[in-house]
Formats: structure tokens, sequence, C-alpha cells
């Protein structure tokens, strides 16, 4: 059983580890990715009460985590992990010198949990956060990359308090749809070839992965099989890993060794 769940734990990692979202592999029209055109940025809204001046300061960086923020505060911080993080404070008009912080919440935590969305122009990234109190709901941010204004502006963020969703607008940010790259015929008949060589690629791999897991899972509950027994045709599967080992011998020049497989 441990060997079983072990396997099994082993495929989801390297599966979520290829699906996970990432900065980097964002390509934008700049040439640029999304990882170097954006930062970590501060946004703070105040309001000024009698004696009173409350303070809505927002951390954002959907390439990073703003977690050790406020930096200037070691009792409270923001959620770990968290990529936007809004924390209310307010300062005493009769104690300018010391900001007290009353609430922090996560509205971004983690990576997206579904595939980003292209609309209207606009690249969108969509993040759960943390738990609310007293319900099974969850806080949430939507995050638009949009060519439209000003790169260099401080990003846009709307608070609905009753739905629990924070929105943030990124202006003067175009992500490419790799459509429009300039090339010769030569080397769109190679990507075309490419492209279908790698699908047949990515089709056998899906249904060596998908034989490999059912033959494991019937070995396992059907014929009560342990250990390395669960794999279907264990015998074939070291056959064949033995002579591709042998053949990298001797491609390194180490003929007549042999390994000795059980």
């Amino acid at each position: 059983m441990k060997s079983l769940s072990l396997y099994i734990f082993i495929i989801a990692t390297i599966i979520k580890s290829i699906s996970t979202f990432n900065c980097k592999d964002v390509k934008l029209e700049s040439k640029n990715t999304l990882d170097k055109a954006i930062s970590e940025n501060v946004v703070e809204t105040k309001i000024m009460h009698l004696y009173a001046t409350e303070y809505n300061t927002w951390y954002i960086n959907p390439c990073g985590t703003v977690d050790n923020e406020p930096k200037d505060n070691k009792k409270v911080s923001c959620p770990k992990n968290s990529k936007v993080c809004l924390v209310k404070s307010y300062e005493l008009e009769s104690d300018k010198s010391n900001k007290r912080i009353i609430d922090v919440k996560g509205y971004a935590i983690d990576n997206p949990k579904q595939e980003p969305a292209t609309r209207q122009g606009d690249y969108i990234l969509n993040f759960e956060g943390e738990n609310i109190k007293d319900s099974n709901s969850k806080y949430s941010t939507e995050i638009k990359f949009s060519c439209a204004g000003n790169e260099n502006s401080e990003p846009e963020v709307e608070l609905d308090e009753s739905g629990m969703k924070v929105t943030i607008l990124w202006k003067g940010i175009c992500v490419s749809d790799g459509k429009n790259e300039i090339g010769d015929d030569d080397d769109k008949d190679n990507n075309k070839k490419n492209g279908g060589g790698h699908f047949i690629i990515r089709f056998i791999l899906i249904i060596i992965f998908c034989y490999l897991i059912i033959g494991m899972c019937y070995n396992y509950f059907v014929l009560n099989k342990n250990g390395i027994e669960i794999i279907p045709n264990v015998d074939l599967w070291i056959a064949i890993f033995g002579s591709t080992y042998d053949k990298i011998v001797e491609l390194f020049g180490r003929r007549g060794y042999r390994p000795i497989l059980s």
C-alpha cells in the first residue's frame, strides 16, 4: 500500500509541477516576460477621521510573494505564500509615530487555481485567498493585464466587500498571443512538423501513463501484488531498461560489463 501511495504521490507532484503557473512562461509583445514587466507594488489609500487616520495598504506581487509584509512590523504579517494582501491600520492624531494594525487579509494565495484566461484583450489571472471565518467560502482576486494605458502606472485596486473579491488592473502590459511572430515559410513548415511530432510524443506518453496506472491498480487490488510486482509486465520493463543501459555503457566504451538485474 505504501509503494502504491508513494508512486501516486510522485506522479501527482510531477503533473502539478508541470501545470503550475509561472510568470516566466508568459510572453509579452515587448519581448519581455511577465516577471520582468512587473514588480512588487504597494498601493495605499487613507481615510481622515477626526482623531485618527485609517490606512488601507495593498501589497501586490503576482510573480512572487508578499508574506514578509509589512516589513516594519514583526508581530503581524501577510499570510504565507500570499500574492495579494490587504493590511488595515490606523494612526492616532495624538500619536503619529505609531501605526496600529487592525486587520490583515490574504486575497491571493499560491498560484492560480485555474488556467489564465483572455477576455477582450485582457490577460486574466484568478486566485483564491484565505477562508472566510465561519464559512466554506474563500476570498478571491482577479488580476487583469491590459494593453491599454501607461505601463509605468500603479495598478488599480477595486474591493468588493460584500462579494469578498478584489479586482486589480495592470495597464500597459500586452501579453503576446504568439500569432504575430514574423518568420519565413521554412520556419512555419518546421514549426508545423515539430508541433505534430510533439503531439504524437505526448499522446504516446499519455497512453503509457494510463496503462501503468490502470495495470498497477489491477495488480494491487485484484491480484494482491506488492512492491515492484504491482508494475504491469515488470519483466518487460526490466529488460527494456537493461538493454538501454547496455547501449549507454557501450557508447562510453565500457564493453563487456552488464548490470546484474534481479
